[in-house]
C-alpha cells in the first residue's frame, strides 16, 4: 500500500478532529521545514521515525541506451534516509 500526502491528511484529519485544510496546512510546514533543514543542515533527525541527511554524488559517466552516446552526469546531492529502529520493528 502507497500513501499519497491527501492519504496523509485525510488520517491526521480523522485521527485529530481537525479539518482537512488545517491537516493539510500544518502537513506541507512540516515537509516544508524538513526540506528547508536538509537544504541547509543537511540533515534531519527524527525520534523514533530516522535520520535524513543530505550527501554529495560525484561527477559519472553514463550511456544513453538509446543512443550509446556517453553523457557526463554532473555532480549533485541526493537525500538519504536510515530508518531508526523503532520504524523497523513496526515495519
Amino acid at each position: 500500500m502507497s500513501a499519497s500526502k491527501s492519504d496523509i491528511v485525510d488520517r491526521v484529519s480523522e485521527e485529530t478532529g481537525v479539518s482537512k485544510a488545517v491537516a493539510s496546512n500544518i502537513i506541507t510546514k512540516a515537509f516544508d521545514q524538513v526540506a528547508s533543514a536538509l537544504a541547509s543542515d543537511g540533515e534531519v533527525k527524527i525520534h523514533g521515525f530516522g535520520n535524513f541527511v543530505v550527501k554529495a554524488t560525484k561527477e559519472r559517466q553514463a550511456r544513453n541506451p538509446a543512443t550509446g552516446v556517453t553523457i557526463t552526469v554532473p555532480a549533485g546531492r541526493k537525500v538519504s534516509f536510515k530508518p531508526s529502529s523503532d520504524l523497523k520493528k513496526a515495519i
